[in-house]
C-alpha cells in the first residue's frame, strides 16, 4: 500500500511539473517573447556603464571588439565573466514567464565557439561546467527556462568581420563578413557556416544529455542583420550571397543536429521584402525574423516632431499586418521597442564621448529622455497603446519578440520589457489583454 502511494505520489508529482514547464506562453501556438539583448553580446547603449568605466572619458572601447583589444586580459575576463553572472537573474525570468512570454531569443558570438589569429578573444572554453566560460551562464540560463517553461530562439549575432558595420555585431566600422571581393574570398562566410554546426552541436549535446528537453528548444537562428545581403551595403548584389550560397549551407549545418519538427531554422529578413523569400528556404521548417523599428532615421524622428505623430505610429503599426500577410513562410517580429526617436544615448551611430542623435535634434530629446519620472501621463498612456497596436499587426502572422528584456539600471525605458511591465506599461497578462487594432 505505502509502495502504491509513493507510486501514486511520485506519478502526480510529474504530472504537475510537466504542466508547470509547459505553463509559460498563451497555448495559441503564437511567438510572444524577448530579447536578452546585452548579456552574452555586448552594446553599448544598454550597457553604457559598462563602456564608460573603461574608457576614462575617451571613445576608444565602443564595441566587444575592442574591449577585448584594448583591456588587459585578465581584466577583460573579471569583468565579462561577472557580467555574464549577474546581467539576467532567475527572478527575471520568472517573472516574464508568469506575464506570457514564451520565447527568449538569444543573441549569442560566434567567438564563444572559434577564435583565428589576428582576433583579440580569449580562445573559446568549451568547458560548460567552468565559471569562466560563457557557456556555463548560457547552460544555467537555459536551466531556468526549462524550470518555468520558457523557450529559448538562440540567435547568432555576430559575423566574422562584421555583417552588418554596428557594435550588434561584435565590431562596429567596415562590413568585411561578404564584401565586393566575394566570390573569391568566401573565408567568413564559410567560417559562419561552420560556427553555426558547432553551436548547434553544443545545443544538441545540451539536449541529449539531459541538461534541457528539446521543448525547451525552439529556433536555430543563423546570423543577425547580415544588412549586406539586403542593399544597405554594395548596392544589394550580394543578396544571392545569402539566399543561394549562406542560408542555404546554414540551413543544412542545423539539420545535421535537429530535425525539423525539433527546432525552427531561423533566417533573418535582411532588409529584403518578404516577397524575396517566395520559393526559397521551402520545406516548412524556417521562419523568417523581420525586425520593425519606428524610430530610426529622418522619416521617424520627423514624424516625432509632428502635432499628430502619437496617432501616426498607432496607424502605422495597425498596418503592418498587411505587409506580414505577403509572407509565404511563417514571419514573427524579432526585434520592436517603443522608441520613436533616436535619442537614447549610444543608440545610433554607438558609442562616442559626445552622443549626438544623427536625426533627432537635442529639445527633441529634452522631453523624449530616458527619465522614466518625467514621462507625462499622456505619453505613458500613449507607450501603452503603442506597444497592443505593433503586436496586434504581430500576432496576426506568427507573433512577437520585443528588444529588449532589461537595460543597464533601466537606462532606457522604452527598450526594457522588464521595466515597462514592472511600471504598467505592458500588459501583466498577454494572454487576456487589450487590442488597439
Amino acid at each position: 500500500m505505502l509502495k502504491i502511494g509513493f507510486i501514486l505520489l511520485l506519478s502526480t508529482a510529474l504530472v504537475l511539473s510537466n504542466t508547470a514547464k509547459s505553463s509559460a506562453g498563451c497555448g495559441d501556438g503564437k511567438v510572444r517573447g524577448v530579447n536578452l539583448g546585452g548579456w552574452l553580446v555586448l552594446e553599448p547603449w544598454i550597457t553604457p556603464k559598462f563602456f564608460e568605466e573603461v574608457n576614462d572619458g575617451g571613445d576608444k572601447i565602443v564595441d566587444e571588439y575592442t574591449y577585448a583589444q584594448y583591456l588587459d586580459p585578465a581584466v577583460y575576463k573579471e569583468r565579462m565573466v561577472k557580467h555574464w553572472d549577474t546581467f539576467y537573474t532567475k527572478e527575471e525570468f520568472a517573472k516574464l514567464a508568469a506575464s506570457g512570454i514564451e520565447i527568449l531569443r538569444i543573441p549569442i558570438a560566434y567567438w564563444y565557439w572559434d577564435v583565428i589569429e589576428g582576433e583579440p578573444f580569449p580562445q573559446p572554453n568549451m568547458d560548460d561546467m567552468d565559471p569562466e566560460s560563457p557557456l556555463f551562464y548560457l547552460r544555467r540560463a537555459l536551466g531556468w527556462m526549462e524550470e518555468y517553461g520558457l523557450k529559448a530562439s538562440f540567435d547568432l549575432h555576430t559575423g566574422p568581420e562584421s555583417q552588418n558595420g554596428y557594435d550588434n555585431s561584435g565590431r562596429r566600422g567596415e562590413i568585411h563578413w561578404v564584401d565586393g571581393s566575394y566570390p573569391g574570398n568566401r573565408m567568413n562566410l564559410d567560417r559562419t557556416v561552420s560556427i553555426v554546426d558547432q553551436y548547434a552541436q553544443t545545443i544538441r549535446n545540451w539536449v541529449d544529455s539531459g541538461v534541457i528537453s528539446i521543448d525547451t528548444v525552439y529556433g536555430i537562428g543563423i546570423l543577425n542583420e547580415p544588412h549586406v545581403c539586403g542593399g544597405w551595403n554594395f548596392d544589394g548584389v550580394l543578396w544571392p550571397a545569402c539566399i543561394d550560397d549562406f542560408y542555404p549551407k546554414a540551413h543544412d549545418a542545423v539539420r545535421k543536429h535537429f530535425s525539423g519538427e525539433e527546432a525552427k531554422v531561423v533566417v533573418d529578413v535582411a532588409g529584403r521584402a518578404l516577397s524575396d523569400f517566395d520559393g526559397q528556404l521551402t520545406g516548412g521548417d524556417v521562419d523568417i525574423d523581420a525586425h520593425n523599428y519606428q524610430c530610426f532615421g529622418g522619416y521617424w524622428n520627423e514624424v516625432a516632431l509632428s502635432a499628430d505623430g502619437w496617432g501616426t505610429h498607432i496607424s502605422a503599426s495597425c498596418q503592418i499586418q498587411n505587409d506580414l500577410a505577403t509572407s509565404s513562410l511563417p514571419v514573427w517580429v524579432g526585434e520592436f521597442s517603443l522608441a520613436v526617436t533616436e535619442c537614447q544615448k549610444y543608440l545610433s551611430g554607438g558609442y562616442q564621448v559626445e552622443y549626438h542623435p544623427p536625426d533627432s535634434p537635442d529639445y527633441l530629446c529634452d522631453y523624449y529622455n530616458s527619465d522614466f519620472s518625467t514621462y507625462s501621463e499622456q505619453y505613458k498612456d500613449f507607450l501603452k497603446q503603442f506597444f497592443l497596436a505593433q503586436i496586434d499587426s504581430f500576432e496576426s502572422a506568427a507573433g512577437w519578440v520585443f528588444w529588449t528584456a532589461k537595460t543597464e539600471d533601466h537606462c532606457a525605458p522604452e527598450w526594457d520589457y522588464l521595466f515597462l511591465l514592472e511600471n504598467g506599461i505592458v500588459p501583466a497578462d498577454l494572454c487576456n489583454r487589450d487590442t488597439v487594432c
